[in-house]
């Protein structure tokens, strides 16, 4: 792949003439100069021609040829292009800056080496011209030879409630955002067209519908169309319903006008054994190929056991069924070097990434900060370049593709990152960063819209409260915003710029609420020589300025019109109550836009519990177990385990690519998943570890006597230099954690170290919510 720009010169292209072969076109190569011509006066204002021969005197040509079908004009196309090797390659495409004559007229090649590569050579070009109102221009040395690295390249697209904004689009805005993604290089789309099939007010269309329509959608832009259709009943079992199903499949089907894969996932949902559902598969396929010949069913192994694992390589090989497209590696699959050694050679393997979530998922963001688990959530705006660009270079050669797993447009940085990616993996993920503010933000913003874009990701790096770059971020997003003056923007930039501005309100909030937690605490001290019935109030009033005397009003004014914009414009639904979101973890960052970033809730709660209490010296026991909580006294530790900024003897990886690397010898916590409603549990119940790698501590007393105190959910097997220890205690239990105390062996002390690990548990029975885990940690010195 071969790429030259400009040193400093440019084309003027306000006069410019579109050159295309006359004749019936392929869908692909019809489209081009469709995509190309409407985006350009979009941008700009300007109405190009669009003419079957190179009849356009001195003015700028864009010329569109196949490679495959010469134009009768093709003498106006240099050899030396004709000849280059890329246009031997599937859906590649060349694109050179051709001078007619010394100082004379300017020719844009576009060539494909098929109908997609002229395609997406018209995404190129307009990914690199500079257009803006009434102006649009080129680098006088551009050129490009290029040609994809994967074959497969595309995104799910579900229209259903699910989805945080799909649900309220109309067909003319799902044709747009089908071009975006191709004008980036997807190949492919994949619907959902059964699950969650219930109506929602959103709704514009029934969902049998849209089916169609995403599947014309597919033939005008010559896209590849998948389908995602779990099994979700026992097909050993019920006869009836494996008829039902395929009759629904089958009318589907006929009434589609491309269809050429169907996805299974094995699981999450689906969970057959594999010995009954092979079978099954085999007659989806014969019904999709009554109408679609070359369709074929695909098949993930999420979440099969070892067994089902076992038959289905059994299975594979024995039959070799030609109606079997291949395996796809999803969330909770076998690893993919496993897979891809054991599947036979003939059959492709596609990844299904989770780009749509940040926690609690197939790829978290490592170590991440709970303040942001507790208001972004799972599925809120979450551009990640550096983290998927890692993570895509540790699995991408072992695969012939991807189609990733999204549900809604919070993801959409990372769906054209990942198409790029798959595109060249050698490009620098800056590089794509700024093409996608150049296309969708503005051309001029291209350099500072990537350090914002990437500015985003790093906010959610570290520590909240320490991490400057909050602030910083905020102001380039401010930058940007201000030069727009009334003009219109792009959702994506709203979008981003929704973020930045919550980003920095939380951040604000975190450093104002931790204040007010302290002062509410200092305050509580003066129990002892003060009327309880008077201090307590006293303190909750304190905490409870977070509410009463908010901080800047005049950033959450912003996230809130933001969020208004957003849904009005683009569907984008951030709360349930408000914009009719189908539930709290589908991206609602505004119902959590004020969760408490403290403990106040917690305390509230216990404080009144003490308000209750008759006898004083057990209020002013439990005043000083509330201020003492977190210290562990003189020469003792403590940490919140599964918190980035209070666990200081954790080993952890933070680059996204050594932790998906390392996951099971170097793990990461997790974060619960918690509703807007008032939850009166301290932060650090939220955020844990059931995977601990260990904790080291040195600088111990060899002559001193020690005990870790822990919370942990279950009996913890707690081990101290790799021996059992001995439980002492079992304290007071707050929600799904209980207080467990052990004892310091003195032996173990004698080099003033000391190692704590977890034996492994046998919880293979257990849903994963029931399974071990540890929370708050204290090495705490006897007197």
């Amino acid at each position: 792949m071969g790429e030259r720009t400009a040193s400093g010169g440019v084309i003027d292209l306000r006069h410019t003439t579109v050159v295309i072969r006359e004749g019936e076109l392929p869908a692909a190569e019809g489209i081009a100069p469709v995509i190309l011509t409407e985006e350009v006066q979009k941008r700009t204002g300007m109405n190009w021609n669009v003419v079957g021969e190179p009849d356009y005197g001195p003015l700028p040509a864009i010329l569109l040829s196949n490679a495959g079908n010469l134009p009768g004009w093709k003498k106006e196309i240099p050899a030396e292009l004709l000849n280059d090797p890329i246009l031997k390659k599937p859906e590649g495409y060349c694109i050179r800056v051709v001078r007619v004559a010394e100082g004379g007229a300017v020719r844009i090649h576009v060539i494909g080496s098929d109908a997609r590569g002229v395609m997406f050579g018209v995404g190129q070009l307009l990914r690199r011209m500079d257009l803006a109102a009434g102006m649009a221009s080129l680098a006088d040395e551009f050129q490009i030879s290029t040609a994809p690295d994967r074959a497969i390249r595309g995104h799910q697209i579900g229209y259903r409630p699910r989805a945080n904004s799909w649900d309220a689009w109309t067909i003319e805005q799902f044709d747009q955002y089908f071009r975006d993604m191709v004008v980036f290089g997807a190949n492919c789309m994949e619907n959902i067209p059964f699950q969650d099939d219930d109506p929602h007010p959103l709704m514009k269309y029934s969902r049998e519908q849209m089916n169609v329509e995403f599947a014309k959608l597919c033939v005008k832009y010559d896209l590849d169309h998948w389908v995602w259709v779990p099994v979700e009943f026992p097909v050993a079992e019920d006869a009836a319903k494996r008829e039902e199903f395929l009759k629904q499949q089958e009318a589907f089907y006929k009434a589609c006008p491309r269809l050429d894969a169907i996805f299974v996932p094995g699981g999450d949902p689906g969970d057959n054994p594999c010995t009954p559902l092979m079978p099954y598969l085999e007659k989806m396929a014969m019904v999709a190929q009554k109408f679609h010949p070359k369709a074929k069913v695909w098949l993930s192994l999420q979440g099969f056991k070892k067994d089902d694992i076992e038959d289905f390589y059994s299975y594979i090989e024995t039959n070799k069924p030609e109606w079997f497209g291949g395996a796809v590696m999803g969330p909770s699959s076998p690893p993919m070097e496993i897979t891809r050694q054991r599947l036979p050679k003939q059959y492709p393997l596609r990844w299904y990434p989770d780009i749509t979530h940040i926690v609690r998922c197939q790829y978290p963001i490592p170590w991440l900060d709970p303040i942001w688990g507790l208001t972004i959530g799972r599925e809120g705006v979450n551009p990640r370049p550096e983290d998927y660009a890692a993570i895509y270079e540790n699995d991408f050669r072992l695969t012939d593709g991807f189609l990733s797993y999204s549900d809604g447009i919070h993801d959409d940085f990372n769906k054209n990152l990942w198409t790029q990616l798959a595109w060249d993996p050698k490009r620098p993920v800056r590089e794509i960063t700024r093409d996608y503010a150049r296309h969708f933000f503005r051309s001029d913003l291209g350099d500072v819209g990537a350090d914002a874009i990437l500015g985003l990701e790093a906010n959610l790096r570290g520590p909240t409260v320490s991490n400057g770059s909050v602030a910083g971020t905020l102001r380039l997003w401010q930058e940007m915003e201000q030069s727009f003056g009334n003009s219109a923007r792009d959702w994506r930039f709203n979008m981003h710029l929704f973020r930045a501005y919550y980003d920095a309100y939380t951040r604000e909030r975190a450093i104002y609420e931790a204040d007010l937690e302290k002062q509410g605490l200092a305050h509580l001290t003066k129990a002892e020589s003060t009327n309880i019935a008077k201090v307590i109030p006293e303190a909750i009033e304190i905490l409870n300025k977070a509410e009463s005397i908010p901080t800047r009003g005049d950033l959450f004014a912003k996230v809130q019109s933001l969020a208004d914009h957003l849904f009005a414009t683009i569907g984008y639904q951030t709360s349930v109550p408000k914009y009719g979101a189908s539930g709290f973890e589908r991206g609602c960052m505004m119902d959590y836009v004020n969760y408490p970033l403290n403990n106040r809730w917690w305390i509230e709660d216990r404080l009144n519990e003490i308000l209750s209490m008759q006898n004083k010296e057990e209020q002013l026991t439990r005043i000083s177990q509330i201020v003492n909580w977190e210290n562990p006294g003189a020469g003792g530790y403590y940490e919140t385990i599964g918190d980035v900024g209070r666990s200081h003897h954790m080993i952890r990886l933070q680059n996204a690519g050594d932790s998906m690397r390392h996951y099971y010898d170097i793990p990461m916590p997790t974060q619960r998943n918690i509703g807007p409603q008032r939850n009166p549990l301290r932060l650090s119940f939220h955020v844990y570890h059931d995977l601990i790698p260990g904790l080291k501590y040195d600088a111990l007393d060899p002559q001193g006597k020690y005990t870790v105190k822990l919370f942990a959910q279950r009996e913890s097997p707690m081990m101290i230099d790799g021996e059992p220890a001995k439980r002492i205690r079992i304290g007071e239990k707050y929600d799904q954690v209980s207080e467990q105390e052990f004892e310091v062996p003195a032996e173990t002390l004698k080099d003033g170290k000391i190692e704590l690990t977890w034996a492994p548990l046998e919880q293979r029975h257990l849903n994963w919510r029931q399974h071990h885990y540890v929370t708050d940690v204290w090495v705490i010195r006897k007197e």
